[in-house]
């Protein structure tokens, strides 16, 4: 595939996932968080077998990376809690900007206090900014409780704290490729998801259009095929080049839930937004020099 081929299919992936975040607000109407989530992740799964039978990747590997892989997806399942309840109960634009944005940031903090490295004055102005970007989606000028507190926003802000250790997580896999390490967090992901429901599922198929349209939109589209693409992107372009497009994700998610979702243009959120993407630029200032 040539760079030109690959960057567009990269624009897509990520496209996709800030339409993850519309999907989701569309789908609460029909079903729990916990269905919601064995759904996505079961149809997530059918998905990465056939990448993993086009890339020809075989499905063996050790149980210690099968451990490492159960446990990620113990807390994959805990942030699509997250995930799915914010958006029933807030607004897609703003968890599609705030929990994008701080994921990045929260993760480079954890990792920072883990390794107990000392911060450049880049990297310490990145977190500034990030705060502050975060305090501006909050605004918290408005000192009012309720609002800032509202259920929707506690469901972000746990997300946005729960991807970090996801990602942290992911990062000690030492399987023969991120995409199987991939399919086999998806795979417990459902199986756990399932036994939370003690087994017993929705018939789905008397659904209408509109649910599978953004069912498989949700779980083949914004997961199967953008992790597949961002993974690839990844081994060819490098990762300092695949995780700039990461800027798209906040952008598509908020023009989307205010074609689709009908949501108020918010000049303080977007403002927010693009704070946040400037202290991801500082973060990564320094790895990518």
């Amino acid at each position: 595939m040539s760079r030109a081929g690959l960057i567009a299919l990269m624009i897509f992936a990520m496209v996709a996932w800030g339409e993850t975040w519309i999907s989701a607000k569309i789908l609460n109407r029909y079903l729990n968080s916990n269905e919601l989530i064995f759904w996505r992740f079961f149809f997530t799964t059918l998905g990465m077998i056939g990448v993993l039978w086009v890339f020809k990747i075989s499905l063996k590997e050790s149980l210690k990376e099968l451990a490492l892989a159960f446990f990620a997806a113990l807390f994959l399942s805990l942030y699509n809690s997250f995930f799915f309840l914010g958006t029933k109960y807030g607004l897609a634009s703003f968890g599609g900007i705030f929990v994008t944005t701080l994921n990045p940031i929260i993760t480079f903090a954890l990792v920072a206090m883990l390794a107990k490295k000392a911060l450049q004055t880049k990297e310490i102005l990145g977190l500034f900014i990030g705060v502050v970007g975060a305090l501006f989606m909050l605004k918290i000028w408005q000192l009012d409780t309720k609002e800032l507190f509202s259920l929707g926003n506690i469901y972000f802000i746990l997300a946005a704290f729960t991807w970090p250790i996801v990602t942290i997580i992911s990062s000690k896999q030492k399987m023969k490729s991120a995409i199987l390490f991939s399919f086999y967090m998806f795979f417990f992901t459902t199986l756990f998801e399932l036994a939370l429901l003690g087994f017993k599922v929705h018939n789905i198929f008397r659904f209408d259009a509109k649910f599978w349209l953004n069912l498989l939109l949700l779980s083949l589209w914004g997961t199967t095929f953008a992790t597949t693409v961002y993974f690839l992107a990844v081994s060819k372009l490098g990762s300092k080049i695949a995780s700039s497009f990461f800027f798209l994700v906040p952008l598509s998610a908020f023009i989307f839930a205010i074609i689709f979702l009908k949501e108020s243009f918010d000049i303080v959120l977007l403002l927010g937004g693009v704070l946040g993407v400037i202290a991801i630029y500082f973060l990564n200032a320094r790895r990518s020099k």
